[in-house]
């Protein structure tokens, strides 16, 4: 009876051992003997508060083979160890810039020479006491007859508006479409220099 009870007994003690075995139970004792000093120290970015679910996943937030995660579920991700997460830096303040000027200094300022059909207009402009005292023609178009004939009635009509108007705001001359529209356009380049000198 007794060698009977003794094999039941080991019997018993074995089928434990292999229960325990391929189901992967061991003591706490034998666990921190068995595992590597690394493992030991505890996973940055995990929980820990205790019976936290695992989220299956290595220190990088990579999955462990095999396993698949939750959906509606994110993995931790973590930095290097040794690297530090700065702040964006601040601009520096910078000074208010220089208001824009609201008179024309006083000088002589070329236009922008503007191509039209027939050839180029340029101006150039005298300003004195911030106001435009003369409007100079320094090209036009002069190849044909016509063009000649056409600027020498219009280009006055356009330095008279100019004068009085103090700006590039000005008329069309009838007959003079192009002349006309490169007069104002160089003009206004004119002006903006001298509210920009």
């Amino acid at each position: 009876m007794r060698r009977a009870l003794m094999a039941l007994m080991g019997t018993a003690a074995g089928t434990i051992l292999l229960v325990g075995a391929k189901a992967g139970f061991s003591s706490p004792a034998s666990d921190q003997a068995m595992q590597p000093q690394a493992a030991k120290s505890p996973i940055p970015g995990a929980s820990s508060a205790a019976g936290a679910p695992s989220t299956g996943a290595d220190p990088q937030g990579n999955p462990a083979p095999g396993a698949t995660p939750t959906p509606g579920t994110k993995t931790a991700t973590t930095q290097p160890a040794g690297t530090k997460t700065t702040a964006p830096a601040t601009k520096p303040t910078t000074t208010a810039a220089k208001p824009p000027r609201t008179t024309m200094k006083d000088g002589t300022f070329n236009g922008n020479p503007i191509y039209v059909d027939y050839g180029n207009v340029e101006l150039s402009i005298v300003v004195s006491g911030g106001k435009i005292t003369d409007v100079k023609v320094l090209d036009s178009p002069s190849e044909h007859s016509r063009s000649v004939q056409i600027n020498n009635s219009a280009l006055p009509k356009l330095r008279a508006e100019a004068l009085a108007a103090q700006s590039a705001d000005i008329d069309t001359v009838s007959g003079a479409t192009y002349t006309s529209s490169g007069y104002k356009l160089s003009l206004q380049s004119a002006i903006d220099r001298a509210f920009q000198a």
